[in-house]
């Protein structure tokens, strides 16, 4: 059996983002297991040609849309995926509104 033990980082800058992407490399994570979700595009296109992590862009046209159409906040959706509280997802998601990048790694373990 798998399970899966996320590991979530807060960064403001690119340059702690990319500290914050090493340090998790040091710690054994795979680059394809490390996520990063922030709203700005540009650091985003940054950091996956560098790193080659996986990134997510979190204020898309298509997010603001399926939000309108739905009722439902796109990020908040897909916060909720990664099977967090009410309260973590409350969290990451008022960070990710006021400029944060969040980062999360998968680091999956044969049980």
């Amino acid at each position: 059996m798998k399970s899966i033990n996320h590991r979530f980082e807060v960064v403001y800058t690119e340059r702690e983002l990319e500290a914050k992407v090493e340090d998790m490399k040091t710690l054994g994570y795979k680059k394809n297991d490390i996520h990063v979700l922030a709203d700005n595009a540009d650091i985003l296109n940054s950091v996956e040609t560098q790193e080659e992590v996986k990134t997510h862009e979190t204020e898309t046209i298509s997010d603001k849309f399926k939000s309108m159409f739905t009722g439902k906040d796109a990020v908040r959706e897909e916060l909720s995926k990664l099977n967090l509280s009410q309260t973590e997802i409350d969290e990451f998601h008022d960070i990710l509104e006021n400029d944060g990048i969040v980062l999360y790694a998968e680091n999956r373990n044969a049980d």
